[in-house]
């Protein structure tokens, strides 16, 4: 028994550091096109130079939290010349499982008064995969990346965390920068276009559902922006009227925000043209422009921005 113990205790080592081995290997020579169960070098939107910034920044009025929505969606020169210094902490596919973790990771230096939280609903419904990698591969690893990544339990996570751990430490491979044409970077975690709606993808009818556990996460951002006296907005952005349209419950959706807090759905309010699209699901420069200014115009109609004033004035 205790033989038989022994091998298979031995067995199961060897097993683990072959496993650990072949994923460096994988990484080190298989083209990320070839991986189907590892995803490390799929970094894109400028995740690692934004949240590279991020650390640097402190003391902005207001920050946007969301997915590429946010990030595309949200020009910090626009809100500059209001008087408002802005930093978004948007990234790829994010849900609010990775907007927790962000809002918790640098929320105390940005010590902002304002949060606009934009929200893409369709993310309420998936497990966050795709952003989880899009953290990690931007150089995002520690004790809590490892645990939600644990927590959502894919192998594609384990895989490309095993390589993230060793790449991090050791420096292993180098990632190639973000390709995307038309893509500029803009101080303050934006990305910018001018890039035009080409084509619009085939879209079927369909209902958006909303996951419990990615609910909940939603629920305790907004409960942590509450306990540190962060006012918020809830918003969502618009996109074209032909995505928006393919989805049947939309106004079931609105109902759930607008439960959750002040809430804006600009798809009800502004009906922009495609050449204001970047592609069917985000703006583009022109768009941005005349989205962000009706933003603020409708915020300080509310009375939103008040917060921010008197800091400023101060």
């Amino acid at each position: 028994m205790k033989r038989f113990v022994f091998k298979l205790a031995l067995f199961l080592v060897f097993t683990c550091v072959f496993y650990v081995g072949t994923i460096l290997i994988f990484g080190l020579v298989i083209p990320s096109s070839f991986a189907k169960n590892f995803n490390y070098f799929g970094i894109r939107g400028f995740t690692r130079k934004r949240f590279n910034e991020a650390k640097q920044v402190k003391n902005v009025d207001l920050i946007v939290i969301g997915s590429s929505h946010a990030y595309r969606g949200y020009d910090p020169r626009i809100f500059k010349k209001a008087g408002i210094s802005t930093f978004n902490l948007g990234s790829s596919s994010q849900t609010p499982l990775q907007t927790r973790y962000l809002v918790n990771r640098y929320i105390k230096n940005l010590n902002p008064k304002f949060a606009i939280v934009d929200v893409y609903p369709v993310l309420f419904g998936v497990d966050g995969v795709e952003s989880q990698i899009d953290l990690m591969s931007s150089g995002l690893m520690d004790k809590e990346i490892v645990k939600m990544s644990f927590d959502i339990n894919d192998i594609t996570l384990y895989n490309s965390l095993i390589f993230g751990i060793f790449n991090d430490t050791f420096h292993l491979r180098k990632q190639s920068k973000p390709k995307a044409e038309g893509d500029v970077y803009v101080p303050g975690g934006y990305v910018q276009s001018y890039e035009n709606l080409k084509f619009k993808k085939p879209r079927f009818t369909q209902k958006i559902t909303i996951s419990a556990t990615q609910l909940e996460a939603f629920k305790k951002t907004l409960g942590y922006l509450k306990a540190n006296n962060i006012k918020y907005v809830i918003v969502q952005a618009p996109y074209s009227r032909s995505n928006y349209n393919s989805y049947t419950n939309n106004d079931e959706i609105d109902k759930l925000f607008s439960s959750l807090g002040e809430y804006y759905n600009f798809n009800k309010i502004l009906n922009l043209p495609d050449s204001m699209y970047y592609d069917d699901s985000h703006l583009n420069q022109f768009g941005v422009n005349v989205y962000n200014a009706k933003l603020l115009e409708l915020l300080r109609s509310k009375g939103d921005l008040t917060k921010i004033t008197m800091r400023n004035q101060e």
